[in-house]
């Protein structure tokens, strides 16, 4: 799996980045394995919880399953721990983009996990 956290103050810069990996993946926003959370989604524990059953399902039609948080830094302290156990033992060929305008907004478990 990549784990992945996209820092930049600008969004346009993180949704730049976030476009340029899944091209080379071969997704689009709207692909069917793709788990998007667009820039305004609220980011609790009900969604971390999508996104652990997402991960649990076989790719349709990609080789792999992916999300985005175009800005994660909105993730709830609850939400952050309950996605530690899928950085920490994550499925294959999974992708998993984290944007935010500085690494300062995120745990700092979460932070050992990304690259």
């Amino acid at each position: 799996m990549i784990a992945r956290l996209l820092i930049s103050p600008s969004l346009e810069d993180r949704l730049g980045e976030i476009r340029k990996i899944l091209s080379e993946e071969g997704l689009s926003s709207n692909h069917p394995d793709l788990l998007y959370f667009p820039d305004d989604s609220k980011l609790g524990i009900e969604q971390a919880r999508k996104i652990k059953e997402h991960f649990s399902l076989k790719p349709y039609s990609a080789k792999g399953r992916a999300v985005v948080l175009e800005n994660a830094s909105v993730m709830t302290v609850e939400a952050q721990n309950a996605l530690l156990k899928t950085l920490e033992e994550p499925p294959e060929e999974a992708i998993l983009l984290l944007g935010a305008a500085s690494d300062a907004e995120l745990l700092p478990t979460v932070l050992s996990r990304v690259e």
